[in-house]
């Protein structure tokens, strides 16, 4: 045998086993991808079959809840808030953007559950409720008896999955009966926060002259020793101007001051921490921030930091604090940060009535100094709450209560 010829043979074996292995790996390939698609099906269904059965133990629950007392009322509530948990739970076999509404829907009835009062109008409300996650019940039991019997597909038409042009059924999953406002009103009073920089809104651009000199009131430069400069940060944008150590920055819109670092020298201390909090009451009012109520406050050495918060229709609205430090050697204003009230700050929120009576479920040996309704941050959400400082050795607790069931939702030692 030439070597001409044992050189051609090698060459057709090796064509020969390429081929073997690329029919091998199709093999493999067509039957992973068969996997996968079963599995993604079988997951979507199972989903979709424990969501249409979540529905309808929610929709029991609430009604349950509606008439329950005494000790029956805490079962009933955990019983519809771990429905409401499994609910969600299921909701993430789903995209995220088609189902909008029932994401909404079954959060938020898990925090009416939570801080469900057993008041008159709250068992109404439960009724309502139950009503509508009854109607997500019927309408889930219909889409899934499509999908069994083929009329919707569990495989997107468009992914690589995609095997008949049978609509997805997705597409027919988040539920709306042009009631939803009324029931969102319900269930989230104040859990969806409003617009991100509302307070900004509709509020004219100011120029970067207009802001530096706000910037020189502030600060107690002349505006010509400013360097000046722009960036937006979390959405608002912002005039920036430096001298030496010294920051302000200023919103273009309104031309509100947002933030100030002004570092000044220590000395003998000459104002007391009184002082120090009327001044910086006034360098609020100055800069047009009003009606505020201070949470708390800190002294050291040669400072004193306070924390307000903007007080709305009776309420305290914790997310949109303002911090500032006040020098006690200068008096002046040495750090204001006001970016969390830009950013915060809302108008749509207001106490149901008067405040309830907490005395009777306060920790054993606290007793609050004040006590303030509020929307604080639980866990992400904004709820109303009622908040109880207590002095505690040297230090203060911060004990949130639900405002309507008022069950302890965080405490905080500061």
């Amino acid at each position: 045998m030439t070597v001409r010829r044992r050189k051609f043979i090698r060459i057709i074996s090796y064509l020969i086993a390429l081929c073997v292995v690329f029919a091998v790996s199709g093999v493999f390939t067509a039957r992973a991808k068969s996997d996968y698609e079963s599995t993604l099906e079988r997951v979507r269904l199972e989903g979709l079959v424990s969501l249409t059965e979540y529905s309808r133990e929610i929709s029991t629950g609430l009604r349950l809840l509606a008439v329950s007392a005494g000790d029956s009322l805490a079962d009933s509530s955990s019983y519809v808030s771990a429905r409401a948990v499994g609910a969600m739970g299921c909701l993430g076999c789903f995209n995220s953007e088609k189902v909008d509404n029932l994401t909404r829907f079954f959060s938020g009835v898990y925090d009416f559950s939570e801080g469900f009062s057993g008041s008159e109008d709250s068992r109404k409300a439960a009724i309502i409720l139950s009503d509508y996650a009854q109607e997500i019940y019927y309408h889930l039991s219909d889409l899934t008896n499509a999908v069994m019997s083929g009329e919707y597909t569990l495989t997107e038409y468009y992914s690589i999955y995609g095997k008949s042009k049978v609509p997805y059924f997705e597409d027919e999953l988040d539920f709306y009966n042009g009631n939803e406002n009324g029931i969102f009103s319900i269930i989230t009073p104040v859990s969806s926060a409003s617009e991100r920089c509302a307070y900004l809104r509709e509020k004219n651009n100011v120029s970067a002259d207009e802001a530096k000199q706000t910037a020189g009131r502030a600060a107690e430069i002349l505006p010509a020793l400013w360097r000046e400069g722009e960036m937006n940060e979390n959405g608002v944008d912002l005039y920036v101007f430096t001298c030496g150590d010294t920051e302000v920055d200023i919103c273009k819109a309104g031309g509100i001051l947002y933030r100030l670092i002004n570092p000044q020298p220590c000395g003998a201390v000459v104002y007391t921490a009184d002082d120090a909090r009327k001044k910086a009451v006034e360098f609020m009012k100055i800069h047009d921030f009003k009606n505020t109520v201070e949470l708390c406050a800190e002294q050291e050495e040669f400072t004193a930091r306070f924390v307000f918060l903007p007080e709305i229709n009776g309420v305290l609205l914790l997310m949109a604090k303002i911090d500032i430090e006040i020098c006690l050697a200068s008096g002046k204003v040495i750090y204001f940060d006001a970016s969390e009230y830009v950013k915060r700050y809302r108008t749509d929120i207001s106490a149901p009535g008067e405040m309830p009576e907490i005395s009777a479920v306060m920790p054993y040996g606290l007793i609050p100094k004040n006590t303030f309704v509020c929307v604080a941050d639980i866990e992400g959400r904004e709820k109303l709450c009622i908040l109880a400082v207590c002095p505690f050795e040297q230090n203060k607790v911060y004990i949130f209560f639900d405002y309507y069931s008022l069950k302890i939702k965080k405490t905080v030692t500061a």
